[in-house]
């Protein structure tokens, strides 16, 4: 779970903010990492994810891996119709 508000009472430590920021959810949203990828946020439905989850390991990667690909391979058909 990536950390939104830092909590009430706690002063900044440049130190733990280089430390938190370096963690993969510690980017804020939005913001490019190193790669030039942006991490952003999904909704959908119990069902759907548990669908996508054991699709993915299944074929023994990760959901996050399974998502992008699935993404991918629809934009690839999408374009292609033009």
């Amino acid at each position: 779970m990536a950390i939104t508000k830092k909590p009430a009472g706690i002063t900044n430590n440049p130190a733990q903010d280089k430390f938190i920021e370096a963690a993969p959810d510690g980017a804020k949203p939005g913001k490019p990492d190193d790669e030039g990828s942006v991490q952003i946020t999904l909704r959908m439905s119990r069902d759907q994810l548990e669908r996508i989850s054991r699709i993915a390991k299944r074929q023994g990667i990760p959901r996050a891996s399974y998502i992008k690909r699935s993404v991918f391979i629809q934009l690839e058909t999408d374009e292609q119709e033009k």
